[in-house]
C-alpha cells in the first residue's frame, strides 16, 4: 500500500513539473505578443496564461531571467512585461539589455492582428501600459 502511495505521489509531481516546464516554454517560445482579452470573445492567450501561471511561483523573477536569453521577441516582451511587475532592478537590467535591439513582432490587439515594432512595444512596457491587463482578472 505504502509502495501504491508514493508511486501516485511521484506521478502528481512529475506531471506538475511538465505542467510549470510547458508554461515556461508558452511564455520563452511564444509566436505573438498578445495581453488582454483576444478575438471575438475575448479570452487571454497562451502567453498571458503561462506568464500569469510563472508570476504566481515564488521563484517567478529567476524563471523569467532564466528564460530572457533563450525568447522569441514576443516571448522576451511577456518576460519584460512579467520582470516589471515582480521585481523592477531586474526589469531595469534586462530593459536595457535589449535597449538597442529592434525588429517587428506579431501582436494581437482585441480583434486586431498586426506588427509592431519591438522598440515601440518595449517603451510601452516600460511607461506601464501592459500592467493594467495583468492585475485584471482573467476571462
Amino acid at each position: 500500500m505504502r509502495l501504491i502511495s508514493l508511486k501516485v505521489i511521484a506521478a502528481m509531481v512529475l506531471s506538475l513539473c511538465a505542467v510549470l516546464l510547458a508554461r515556461g516554454s508558452d511564455v520563452q517560445d511564444a509566436d505573438k505578443f498578445a495581453l488582454g482579452g483576444i478575438g471575438v470573445a475575448g479570452t487571454i492567450s497562451k502567453g498571458e496564461s503561462a506568464l500569469r501561471t510563472i508570476l504566481d511561483a515564488p521563484d517567478a523573477v529567476t524563471q523569467l531571467e532564466k528564460m530572457l536569453p533563450h525568447g522569441t521577441d514576443a516571448g522576451r516582451l511577456y518576460i519584460l512585461v512579467g520582470l516589471r511587475m515582480r521585481d523592477r532592478s531586474a526589469y531595469k537590467r534586462a530593459f536595457e539589455s535589449y535597449a538597442k535591439h529592434d525588429s517587428t513582432v506579431e501582436t494581437v490587439r482585441g480583434c486586431m492582428i498586426s506588427r509592431e515594432s519591438f522598440q515601440m512595444l518595449m517603451r510601452e512596457i516600460d511607461r506601464g501600459n501592459f500592467d493594467i491587463l495583468l492585475k485584471q482578472a482573467p476571462r
